[in-house]
């Protein structure tokens, strides 16, 4: 008999992790996950316990021991999904101690890709999907918030790299845009937020609008059910982009390049011997 559609969701209690396992679980897929904080752990309950697994992404070991567990299990997962994300230092890099400020690269991007590397082995054979959360200064730079948002570009560009290397991997990752989720409370209590994003973030709490959890939930799952050649290694954004459209998955077929890290401008004069 096949297995139901697994789903291993690093990080299940953040908001979007959360809020996505409930969704898997009422589509009968099975759920799996980790979590640091126990606090939010009943509203887990409709995952069977066994299926949680503690793992802390600043202890390697804690994440190493969790995949083990797992991986016990004889379960192959269709989708992996990362939630983790963590704002701080909110110093500028010379302001904020190196320690601290890798620290957060590691949490933001190298210990969710050892999280993926340890469960490697129980992918499932024949396609799976590989989902991570894009966030701010892909763009334009962003002052003061600068380990998150390397380590949100290193994830887009291993986004990339993981789709050339496994051809049975769907590997993509999805920018949810302003989303009503705690980590604007961790920015705006770190002692040193800037006044402009303190403020920013104070006014987008006040309006009471932002990305719908439902709609990120529906974008991955349109990636998920693309495949990887419409989706592989792309970097999606949930507000701007037509996920959903059939015209955008032919686009998709037909440019390679698209949603992808490129340097904008890259034909301008572009030099001839």
């Amino acid at each position: 008999m096949p297995q139901s559609e697994v789903v291993f969701i690093s990080s299940i209690t953040s908001d979007i992790g959360l809020h996505c396992a409930r969704r898997y679980a009422a589509d009968g897929c099975e759920v799996y996950g980790t979590y640091r904080s126990t606090n939010l752990l009943p509203e887990l309950s409709f995952v069977p316990p066994e299926r949680l697994y503690f793992a802390d992404l600043r202890d390697a070991a804690s994440v190493d021991e969790a995949a083990a567990k797992f991986n016990a299990t004889g379960r192959q997962w269709n989708t992996f999904m990362s939630c983790a994300a963590q704002p701080g230092p909110l110093t500028s890099f010379f302001q904020t101690g190196f320690d601290e400020w890798s620290q957060s690269v590691h949490v933001n991007a190298i210990e969710q890709l050892r999280a993926l590397h340890a469960i490697g082995t129980s992918m499932a054979a024949g396609g799976a999907n590989a989902v991570f959360y894009a966030g701010p200064a892909t763009n334009n730079a962003v002052a003061n918030f600068s380990p998150l948002a390397l380590s949100k570009i290193m994830l887009i560009k291993m986004c990339e790299l993981l789709d050339a290397e496994n051809p049975d991997l769907n590997a993509f990752i999805v920018g949810p845009g302003w989303t009503r989720t705690k980590t604007h409370y961790d920015i705006i209590n770190d002692p040193g937020v800037s006044k402009e994003k303190y403020d920013e973030t104070v006014r987008f709490l006040e309006t009471q609008t932002g990305t719908g959890i439902d709609d990120i939930y529906d974008c991955i799952r349109w990636c998920s059910a693309q495949g990887r050649k419409v989706a592989g290694g792309r970097n999606f954004s949930v507000v701007h982009d037509c996920w959903g459209d059939k015209a955008l998955a032919a686009q998709l077929l037909r440019d390679s390049d698209m949603y992808k890290l490129r340097r904008h401008g890259n034909s301008w004069k572009e030099k001839t011997n």
